[in-house]
């Protein structure tokens, strides 16, 4: 029984070296991240005055991410999951360094446009990075690993926002950008050191399209003809129905929180945010070891982040709402990591890549249509943004229950037909 006993994350970085350089070069490149993105929001509110320039910057960005999966999971299946991981990062040092060209309001174009450049090389490297997890870490180590990999990214959130956010507000976006460029380069070296094993690519007869496009067309036919998989793809794109928008705004309510600077208060919400989706996981880790009842919990943990959202609407706006905002974001990021582990334990490694992708895929259209929904509601409509705070926060409870409900007669079945095997 020993064997199966779930390691703990001191212990998983201690004897396993290659996940070790690969949290490693990730925890470094998503400081950076966050970094930037603080930096972004500020530069475009800057040059154009306007709320609805930020929410097109966040509808840009989640479609870049989105639509390249159609095609990016199709690469972590076929080229080295190494390389692709490389190279994306490497790219994207250059593409934030040409951020330092804009400086006024008729270059604004370039910041949509290589904000959109950057999500679509993170759109490559996510597909190959998730994909490599199951292959560089033992059973016993699966979920660990990925939430160790969410509460990197969440602390980094934390640590890169509200560093971001002060470092933005005493020294401006370029800062912000060079120390993102750095750490990208940081994070490529860390990755050249690794190995990681992967099922190698047989091409299949009839040419560039059946190994490109039909490989495609192949992942989503073998997908979504897997019930138990095809459910579990929906969890994250759940959350971002209505998820997308309410971070949308929680960024407009850092201009309102009494720090008197967009930056701080944007940087104190994220940093909340990043807490609470750091602290989750790892709850999860420790309260939530029976795999059976994952699947149930899905649904829910997206009806709770929107009860905290529900209790932000209708507080006043202070910092202190920051404590609701890591409680909500728990719940979230539980979420994301039970559906993670489950989605990689339903899977087979030479379509696992392409199912990441899809999850992406579905994940990121959801948020952006979310968060363009949110923004144009607010810019054209009569509805104020705490009024848009709390109808978004309220479907948000609603859509976790019926999510639940649906799911539950199929999940008990397979959970029947499993254990009887």
């Amino acid at each position: 029984m020993e064997l199966h006993r779930e390691v703990g994350f001191l212990e998983l970085l201690k004897r396993n070296s290659t996940f070790r350089r690969l949290w490693f070069g990730l925890a470094i490149s998503m400081l950076g991240e966050w970094f930037n993105t603080v930096a972004l929001f500020v530069l475009i509110y800057t040059l154009t005055g306007s709320e609805l320039g930020i929410g097109l910057l966040f509808v840009i960005r989640m479609f870049s991410l989105a639509l390249p999966q159609i095609f990016t999971g199709m690469l972590a299946d076929r080229f080295s999951r190494k390389w692709l991981m490389i190279w994306a990062n490497l790219l994207s040092a250059v593409a934030v360094l040409s951020l330092l060209l804009v400086d006024e309001e008729g270059e604004v174009w370039m910041i949509y446009f290589i904000s959109s450049l950057l999500m679509m090389l993170h759109a490559v490297f996510i597909p190959a990075e998730r994909a490599s997890i199951p292959n560089i870490t033992e059973d016993n180590e699966l979920l660990t690993a990925n939430a160790l990999s969410s509460a990197t990214w969440s602390a980094a959130l934390c640590l890169g926002a509200s560093l971001g956010g002060f470092v933005v507000s005493a020294y401006g976006v370029e800062a912000a950008f060079i120390i993102n460029a750095i750490c990208f380069v940081l994070g490529a070296l860390m990755y050249s050191t690794l190995t990681i094993p992967q099922e190698p690519f047989v091409p299949k007869p009839g040419g560039i399209w059946a190994n490109t496009g039909g490989n495609i067309v192949d992942g989503f036919r073998i997908i979504f003809s897997k019930p138990h998989v095809s459910r579990i793809i929906t969890a994250k794109a759940l959350w971002a129905v209505f998820g997308g928008g309410l971070v949308y705004m929680l960024i407009l309510i850092g201009d309102e929180i009494a720090f008197g600077d967009l930056a701080a208060g944007i940087g104190v919400l994220f940093a909340a945010r990043g807490l609470g989706t750091g602290l989750g996981p790892i709850f999860a880790r420790y309260v939530f070891k029976d795999r059976n009842i994952w699947p149930f919990l899905l649904g829910s943990l997206v009806s709770v982040c929107g009860v905290a959202y529900v209790i932000i609407g209708f507080l006043k706006w202070t910092p202190w709402i920051a404590v609701i905002v890591v409680l909500g974001h728990a719940a979230s990021a539980i979420n994301w990591v039970l559906s993670t582990v489950l989605l990689q334990e339903r899977s087979d490694d030479e379509w696992r890549g392409r199912l990441f992708s899809t999850d992406f895929l579905l994940m990121t259209t959801v948020n952006g249509c979310s968060t363009l929904v949110a923004s144009l509601m607010l810019e054209y409509t009569d509805i104020t943004l705490r009024q848009g705070i709390q109808l978004f926060a309220i479907l948000q409870v609603i859509s976790g229950i019926v999510w639940v409900m649906l799911m539950l007669p199929s999940e008990r079945r397979y959970l029947q037909e499993t254990l009887s095997y």
